[in-house]
């Protein structure tokens, strides 16, 4: 097995940048869907085939990640690129196509490159391709693994139950299953935590937006989430010497 990968977070997107733009969309469904953050809006190509979805981010802009929640890929045997340009016209496939695995969240790497021009290309033979939310961004990967003791997809049940006066279990509806995930790092150079990760926070996480949380996209690839942090989080980065540590807390909904 090969090591590891350190955890990845995409939270920045680039169909953020500018209005994107669909090959065709069923009735109903808006593209601008995709970039709402909400898994249970969607973008519904109106016929299978060929599709685009383009952005115009008005310069050059920086993306190195895919990542999409709430999809019919795997179902509708969908090939799924990148590809980028700078004219608009002359176009360069940034990661290659590939099949998700299942009708999960994913997120998938590539090769860091700035291009005015995005695209996701999504080939199927018999069933319209349909999407809630995609994030084409650069990601952030944090540069130590988490401490021991790390759980990557702690579970809790919600739900409503009813129970005898003796206290058998007279019923149960359940409402969802969260992902409540506890994450801390050790060891942190002071210029990674003010340069890389605080840009980051103060963007996306701190706004309580979601994102794409990979802790390990190279042995357990299947495991995306898409979470935020808690409200009322309180992010610390206490000193230790001339290293600093933190303590994330985020949520997402189990698929």
């Amino acid at each position: 097995m090969a090591a590891n990968a350190k955890p990845t977070i995409l939270a920045e997107s680039r169909l953020l940048d500018g209005t994107p733009e669909a090959t065709d969309t069923a009735s109903g469904y808006d593209v601008l869907n995709i970039r709402d953050y909400r898994p249970y809006t969607f973008w519904v190509a109106a016929s299978s085939g060929t599709k685009y979805i383009t952005v115009d981010c008005g310069a050059a802009a920086a993306a190195d990640a895919l990542a999409v929640i709430g999809h019919n890929l795997y179902t509708a045997d969908a090939t799924v690129s990148v590809e980028s340009s700078g004219n608009g016209s002359d176009w360069t496939e940034r990661l290659t196509g590939f099949t998700p695995s299942s009708d999960e969240a994913f997120l998938k790497a590539f090769t860091s490159v700035s291009a005015r021009y995005w695209r996701i290309k999504i080939v199927t033979a018999a069933t319209a391709a349909e999407i809630a939310v995609a994030m084409i961004g650069s990601r952030l990967t944090f540069e130590r693994y988490p401490r021991n003791n790390f759980d990557p997809a702690p579970e809790k049940v919600a739900a409503e139950t009813a129970r005898s006066k003796t206290g058998q279990l007279l019923g149960a509806v359940l409402k969802y299953v969260s992902l409540d995930v506890t994450v801390s790092f050790q060891r942190l150079t002071p210029s990674w935590v003010s340069d890389t990760f605080k840009p980051v926070w103060d963007d996306y996480l701190s706004q309580l937006l979601p994102f794409f949380w990979a802790w390990d996209i190279t042995n357990h690839a299947d495991e995306v989430y898409f979470a935020a942090i808690d409200a009322g989080f309180a992010l610390k980065t206490p000193y230790d010497a001339n290293r600093r540590s933190m303590t994330l807390r985020f949520t997402g909904i189990k698929e």
